[in-house]
């Protein structure tokens, strides 16, 4: 992938077409590499910034790589609060969710909690309390990272039905003309 990115950053200044900017019967801006009219202004666009890459760090020989590469860790992290597939009752405002992590979470690795792909918490903790989720079906996962935010296992997606109580208010009448 870095050597495709490589490639194309070298050969941009060779394959740059002529942009050229004109104004459709609606009054819209259009810009094009295809003038479509004869009043058509061709843009003199300035150079394109390019920054040198870093240098390559040496090599290191295969036998001091895996004497100083401690042994990878995975972790099983299975959500075992809520359920899949639950229905979140109308009283409850608040949820919690627990996992079991196998084997347990060594020092400096954290727990990180996920409703619907957003952080909710980074923590050691194999809990946590999410307050006020709002109605709705939301996923669930849980992440264990090291200190370099590395992934260390994630758990199966738990699907969660939070039921809220929908309120309409009647519609006041409207005016009649005189």
């Amino acid at each position: 992938m870095r050597i495709f990115l490589l490639c194309l950053v070298l050969i941009a200044p060779w394959v740059a077409a002529d942009v050229y900017k004109t104004v459709d019967k609606d009054g819209r801006t259009v810009y094009t590499d295809k003038p479509k009219t004869e009043n058509a202004e061709k843009l003199q666009l300035r150079e394109i910034n390019t920054v040198p890459g870093a240098q390559p760090l040496p090599q290191s020989s295969p036998v001091d790589s895996v004497q100083s590469q401690p042994a990878a860790l995975n972790y099983k992290i299975d959500i075992i609060s809520p359920r899949n597939d639950v229905s979140i009752p109308v009283g409850q405002r608040d949820l919690g969710i627990a996992v079991t992590v196998n084997p347990g979470l060594q020092q400096g690795h954290l727990l990180v909690f996920f409703m619907n792909g957003e952080m909710l918490e980074e923590t050691t903790m194999g809990n946590i309390i999410v307050k006020d989720v709002p109605r709705g079906t939301h996923t669930l996962v849980v992440e264990a990272i090291d200190q370099n935010g590395q992934s260390l296992g994630t758990s199966a997606p738990v699907i969660v039905n939070v039921i809220r109580p929908n309120i309409k208010t009647n519609a006041l009448p409207k005016p009649k003309p005189k």
